[in-house]
């Protein structure tokens, strides 16, 4: 009786146990295929944070610093410059700082006034600069009643400019101011190196040295008449020179 109830019971236990055996054979299974299945997704989520910062290293953001690196002092931003190509034998690349157009007047300058009966009011040297000021060395005034003047300039239509131009001159001996002369001009330029136009010289009764003010208020001569001008290249040579 106890074998028989013995050989019962072992009988169902191993039933259980069959019964049981592909349940815990597909358990483990799903262990085994949830492993492959869990790295494959931290690589794709690290493959895709990878990817996230490909991203954005493709921009213009600069690496993250540690706060303590941080230096605002040292962060420029990029900064573009201007600039107009020359072409020619000396072709070239000119900056045009802040004029807004091309500045085909910008460089240096060898130029002539003319009055209206032919006589020269002044010839000389000028440079005309790319952030819109200009110069001039004239050949007219001894250096000695002041002989430089300066300029600002401005464009006003396709290949036209004007100048507004301020000389202070001194008397022969250098020691006294003679005159306060206001010179504007509108210039067109007919090709790269040659330019026309026409100018407008006011002269007045400078009264110290200690101001810029003048006598009256009124100018005491006006000089009007017509402009030439011939670009200074690296290869120019003094007028009139053959070599």
């Amino acid at each position: 009786m106890i074998r028989d109830i013995t050989r019962a019971v072992g009988i169902k236990a191993a039933r259980l146990a069959v019964s049981l055996s592909p349940t815990i054979h597909r358990r483990k299974a799903m262990k085994i295929s949830k492993r492959p299945l869990l790295a494959a997704l931290v690589l794709s989520v690290g493959g895709f944070s990878i990817a996230n910062s490909a991203q954005a290293g493709c921009g213009f953001a600069p690496p993250l610093l540690k706060p303590s690196a941080w230096n605002s002092s040292t962060q420029t931003s990029p900064t573009l410059l201007s600039a107009v190509y020359r072409p020619g034998a000396e072709g070239r690349f000119l900056l045009t700082g802040g004029v807004p157009d091309e500045a085909g007047i910008v460089g240096m300058w060898q130029f002539q006034l003319l009055a209206p009966n032919g006589a020269v009011v002044d010839d000389g040297y000028a440079q005309w600069h790319s952030d819109g000021t200009e110069i001039q060395n004239t050949g007219m005034h001894a250096p000695i009643t002041s002989n430089f003047c300066l300029g600002v300039w401005s464009k006003v239509g396709p290949n036209k400019y004007q100048l507004n131009h301020f000389p202070l001159a001194w008397d022969a001996t250098g020691q006294s101011p003679a005159n306060a002369i206001q010179l504007t001009e509108t210039v067109k330029l007919t090709d790269e190196n040659h330019m026309t136009g026409t100018f407008t010289l006011k002269v007045y009764v400078w009264t110290s040295t200690d101001s810029l003010d003048v006598a009256l208020g009124t100018p005491v001569a006006t000089v009007t008449g017509t402009l030439t001008a011939t670009r200074v290249t690296i290869n120019s040579t003094v007028p009139g020179s053959t070599e």
